[in-house]
């Protein structure tokens, strides 16, 4: 029998509800032809007020079929990706459009390579195996050339998708106009990361140079962000896909450098500087042409990487302000499920799970609270890495750099190599001095890996998560590396707690 795993990524629509307070719900049916029992999807939707990823872990019962609802204050975007690669589904993948309160029955017909869709949108869902289209990009591959070579060539890809979609459309004018404009949304949105991305990856490859001439972002630079802004992405009307989050966030970024540079003066040990830091954040949203449903998610998003997830009477007020109040419920109800979750196990647990052998661990939680609790009393900085990826080859460079300026805390480094090769992982660990008695240098079995990522909610690499000494799981968006003075201040701050 044919074994099948589906891996789901949902990205949601802009359209922010604006009468309801609860979300409505979005029901998905999945089918095996097969009627295989035990089989595992990784169902997976970024939140995008939040900007992070919830995961499910749905499994196939005795008739083959799971059941999934999911809250939704707007239309998902959905994708489903089938390993076995079912006959007309370019990559294996599947997408699905779903609106709050509708149901989407899947029949994957595992026997005769093809699917079956029932519900709404059946026929945009369909066309995509009739007519399947794959939106090239260019993710990742700015390192080795420079800021307008890779600029060059994001256009270039963008104009080859566009003109893909365009020929597919003028081939077949019957397909279902959703499918059409999800391509377009999907090209369109794939460019603006994309270029968003080459613009803050060679800003920071470049900042000696660019700090020598005045600490201002260059010009050559601002006409590219002009450039993407153009394409009004940041005034969406459609679909967000997946690459929306990165673009928001890219955009902000490189908002704060052009107008605050890279260099800050140091923050005095007085008052809420996390909260003034945010403030200073919204401003930077308000002053960008973008849409209100955008601001929502941009400030949700900041409040949540600056203030990480500590709510306190002056930093709601402030927050009230700022967004409606759906978007505050949203996020204060995922702050207070990230906390629960994220909170520190008691000793007794930790002490069962030390008496426990870790190969026989397949929960994430267990997994990961297993690795960090022989350093209870100690800062923990974790690295999610892997020698596949370019910028996580970028960080390691100021490893050496970063144990230095911690030199003399309790801080303890672990590094968890992401699907990479055991020979290539040993020699990239001694290249980078990803050893001493501080250093924990991990290789998990792929299936301890990923559910340790999906724990965490961990969807790009790298990503650097810290723990506090008493096992409380603090924030995943930890300062890099490349930025050592900002991790010894955060490593300090849980010190003194």
């Amino acid at each position: 029998m044919k074994k099948t795993i589906i891996t789901t990524l949902f990205a949601l629509v802009a359209m922010m509800g604006q009468a309801q307070v609860s979300p409505d719900t979005i029901t998905v049916c999945f089918q095996l032809s097969s009627k295989a029992k035990g089989e595992t999807a990784t169902f997976v939707y970024p939140d995008f007020l939040t900007c992070d990823i919830v995961a499910l872990k749905p499994i196939t019962d005795s008739n083959g079929c799971w059941m999934v609802k999911v809250p939704a204050f707007r239309t998902l975007h959905i994708q489903i990706w089938d390993e076995n690669k079912i006959q007309g589904v370019v990559w294996g993948a599947i997408n699905l459009f779903c609106r709050p309160g509708t149901r989407t029955d899947i029949l994957l017909d595992d026997v005769n390579d093809r699917c079956i869709f029932t519900g709404e949108n059946a026929e945009a869902h369909q066309a995509q195996i009739t007519h399947p289209l794959k939106i090239e990009n260019f993710h990742g591959q700015m390192f080795g050339i420079n800021l307008q070579e890779a600029a060059q060539a994001i256009r270039s890809i963008h104009q080859q998708n566009l003109y893909r979609i365009d020929t597919l459309s003028t081939a077949h004018p019957d397909l279902p106009s959703g499918y059409v404009e999800a391509l377009r949304t999907m090209a369109d949105y794939g460019f603006g990361m994309d270029m968003t991305q080459n613009i803050k990856g060679h800003l920071f490859d470049s900042m000696a140079k660019i700090l020598e001439q005045g600490d201002t972002v260059p010009q050559e630079y601002l006409n590219l962000l002009h450039e993407v802004k153009t394409h009004d992405l940041l005034h969406p009307q459609g679909l967000l896909p997946r690459e929306a989050i990165t673009y928001f966030t890219d955009i902000i970024n490189i908002e704060d450098l052009v107008k605050n540079g890279f260099v800050r003066e140091a923050k005095k040990q007085k008052g809420d500087y996390q909260l003034k830091e945010f403030q200073q954040n919204c401003s930077l949203i308000d002053a960008i042409d973008a849409s209100d449903d955008v601001r929502q998610i941009m400030k949700s998003h900041r409040f949540l990487k600056d203030c990480n997830l500590e709510m306190t009477p002056e930093r709601e007020k402030f927050l009230r302000k700022q967004l409606t109040a759906n978007a505050f419920g949203q996020l204060q109800s995922y702050i207070n499920g990230m906390k629960a979750k994220f909170e520190a196990i008691s000793v007794e647990e930790a002490q069962v799970l030390d008496e426990t052998p870790i190969d026989s661990l397949v929960d994430g939680k267990d997994i990961f609270q297993k690795l960090i609790a022989p350093y209870r009393g100690r800062v923990v900085y974790v690295d999610f890495w892997g020698t596949w990826c370019g910028p996580c080859m970028k960080e390691m460079e100021y490893v050496n750099q970063l144990h230095e300026t911690l030199k003399g805390l309790p801080v303890t480094y672990m590094y968890l190599a992401n699907n990479s090769p055991e020979e290539l992982w040993q020699k990239t660990a001694k290249r980078f001095g990803l050893e001493g008695d501080d250093c924990q240098n991990l290789h998990l079995p792929n299936q301890q890996q990923h559910a340790v990522e999906e724990f965490l909610g961990v969807i790009g690499f790298p990503t650097f998560v810290l723990v506090a000494p008493d096992g409380t799981i603090v924030t995943k968006e930890a300062p890099r590396p490349s930025q050592p003075d900002a991790v010894r201040e955060a490593v300090l701050k849980l010190i003194e707690k």
